[in-house]
């Protein structure tokens, strides 16, 4: 008996030996690949496939934690997840806290469960198993990951199991450590080159944009400094000179068109796109729409036609700058992509679910657009053409841009259509808002712009401004005084002061004597704001017009809080302006402290 108890215990020992000796031949080769990795697949794999799946274990899982330490991501596997090289069947995560492997995650301490059906923080994956030993990978304390191997039998792994999966975690530990912040540098590192090339890539469409905008800006300035010399010369017909007036206040408007559109730029990059309604005559509004752009089409020797469906409205309420800066663009791309033929603008009526529908549609002979491009058109600074080939076209890329974001402004839809070697076109429609909406929101209303001298009705408020007493306070000598000589034609009488202290100083000489102040917002000493608020402050209750060349919404909103009644932008208009400032004199003057 004795005898066979010792036999039975050699070959116990014997098995022993054998197992201890594979478990280090492994050990050894585990440490010999990794000494070569510096990847983190590679040295996950290296656990998976030559640690334990040569030791025979069924399954093995190597966790670590995602870079925002919330999860336990599944990096490599031996076993059924396991069917190709290095593939993972149906990979999921588990957050720390959760299950047997996030539990060794956040206390980092290993977990043996001899039966998982007693335990309800057990994760089904793939198949159920008994058995699961879950051993932390740790670097000087810190979990980086979960060494996880689970098995069908119960009570299956043995302490030297544990030591073994303890021995591997922990001569992983040292490189996976270092190859994870490898990782997080390369990631990193290609982060920032990502975010270089499209600073590189924005910047060189701004070069763009800002050479174009110099191009565009220059081209109408050229017209009006030169017109502007020749009738300073006093040459030229009457005619002539009409013409030479007429095109310095043309070119004037479109520069300042240009203006608001790159202020309504910044606004829209600040997601703060305000609207700005006023009564339109469709006609005068169309006829100073083509005049801005008439000579374009010419200069190529293309037809620009005009045609206005009979139902077409006659009037309507929208936002006039944003309606030009729609169609300008629109035209001016159709003119510029167009070798030869003609461009062609259509206006109606049409029916809408909830209201009318005012209908835009350009349409050119020009040379299309491919359809692959077709969704890059409203990307701002992009050209979809072949940029060697039109050159010579000036742009900067930003007008469908525009033209799209001041669509989903007037809440109005925008479609594209295009044929190579055929043409374009595009339909905008835009909804008919009531003219009663004057009276419903009023603060959306600003002061009309005129297309033309105005009519003898809207001269009538305007009367308003005979005797009025006004104080302008200006820094600008020649703004001053061409509001002063715009006014005073009028009627009014106009103190003028260089700063917002002096303008101060001659209300509060004659407070009940002031009718109205006129005061720009950047000066010198105290500006506009100040003057504003020091007024209010001390009692003066009189109509206070703000005059800025901002035009923002945030810029508004400061003056109404300094206590400004209206807000108007520069450059004036010497026809609109008096009717803008007469429209706070038609009440009872009633300015006592």
């Amino acid at each position: 008996m004795g005898a066979r108890l010792t036999v039975k215990q050699s070959a116990q020992t014997q098995a022993s030996v054998i197992a201890r000796h594979r478990y280090l031949e492994v050990l050894h080769q585990f440490t010999m690949n990794q000494a070569s990795m510096t990847s983190v697949d590679d040295i996950c794999w290296n656990i998976a496939k030559t640690a334990i799946g040569d030791l025979g274990f069924v399954d093995c899982v190597v966790y670590l934690i995602s870079a925002d330490g919330e999860q336990l991501i599944q990096r490599a596997t031996h076993g059924d997840k396991n069917p190709v090289e290095r593939e993972i069947l149906n990979p999921i995560s588990v957050p720390i806290g959760a299950g047997i492997v996030g539990t060794v995650a956040k206390t980092g301490v290993l977990e043996l469960i001899n039966d998982t059906r007693t335990d309800d923080r057990y994760i089904l994956d793939d198949s159920f198993r008994c058995s699961e030993l879950a051993v932390p990978i740790l670097h000087e304390g810190r979990v980086v990951g979960v060494l996880d191997s689970e098995h069908p039998d119960r009570h299956f792994f043995s302490d030297e199991d544990v030591k073994l999966f303890t021995t591997i975690a922990a001569l992983a530990s040292t490189r996976l450590d270092a190859a994870l912040a490898l990782e997080r540098l390369k990631r990193q590192a290609e982060e920032l080159d990502t975010a270089r090339r499209a600073a590189e890539s924005a910047s060189n469409a701004k070069s763009r944009f800002i050479a174009s905008v110099s191009h565009d800006m220059r081209t109408p300035l050229t017209a009006i400094m030169g017109y502007a010399q020749l009738l300073m010369d006093d040459v030229g017909s009457e005619r002539q000179r009409n013409e030479w007036q007429q095109a310095i206040v043309s070119n004037s408007e479109y520069m300042t068109g240009m203006v608001g559109n790159l202020l309504d730029m910044a606004a829209i990059e600040s997601g703060r796109l305000s609207l700005s309604l006023e009564q339109i005559d469709v006609t005068a509004w169309l006829a100073n729409v083509i005049s801005l752009v008439g000579d374009r089409a010419s200069r190529k020797g293309l037809e620009l036609d005009v045609i206005a469906d009979i139902n077409a409205p006659k009037t309507w309420i929208s936002d006039r700058s944003k309606l030009n800066e729609i169609v300008i663009n629109l035209l001016t791309n159709a003119i510029k992509y167009t070798l030869k033929g003609r461009v062609t603008l259509s206006i109606a009526q049409a029916a809408g679910k909830t209201a009318p529908l005012f209908v835009l549609r350009v349409t050119d002979t020009g040379i299309g657009i491919a359809k692959d491009l077709l969704d890059q058109v409203y990307e701002p600074f992009t050209r979809v053409h072949d940029e060697r080939q039109f050159t010579a076209i000036e742009g900067a890329g930003l007008g469908l841009s525009i033209v799209k974001t001041f669509v989903d402004a007037l809440q109005g839809q925008i479609t594209l259509t295009s044929t190579l070697g055929i043409g374009t076109t595009v339909e905008v429609q835009i909804p008919m808002i009531a003219e009663d909406l004057a009276a419903t929101r009023p603060s959306l209303l600003r002061a009309p712009h005129i297309d033309k001298a105005p009519r003898e009705t809207d001269l009538r408020p305007v009367a308003a401004l005979s005797g009025a007493t006004i104080v302008v306070c200006e820094d600008s000598d020649t703004v001053a005084s061409l509001i002063k000589i715009v006014l005073e034609r009028e009627g009014a009488i106009v103190h003028t002061a260089p700063n917002g202290q002096e303008g101060v100083a001659l209300i509060e000489s004659a407070p009940a004597a002031v009718d109205l102040l006129v005061t720009d917002i950047q000066m010198p000493v105290m500006n506009g704001h100040e003057v504003s608020r020091h007024l209010r402050k001390t009692g003066w209750r009189g109509p206070i017009v703000a005059l800025t060349a901002f035009a923002a919404v945030e810029d508004e909103r400061r003056c109404q809080e300094a206590g400004c009644t209206d807000y108007l932008t520069k450059p004036i208009d010497v026809n609109a302006f008096p009717i803008a400032i007469a429209r706070h004199l038609t009440r009872k003057k009633d300015h006592s402290v």
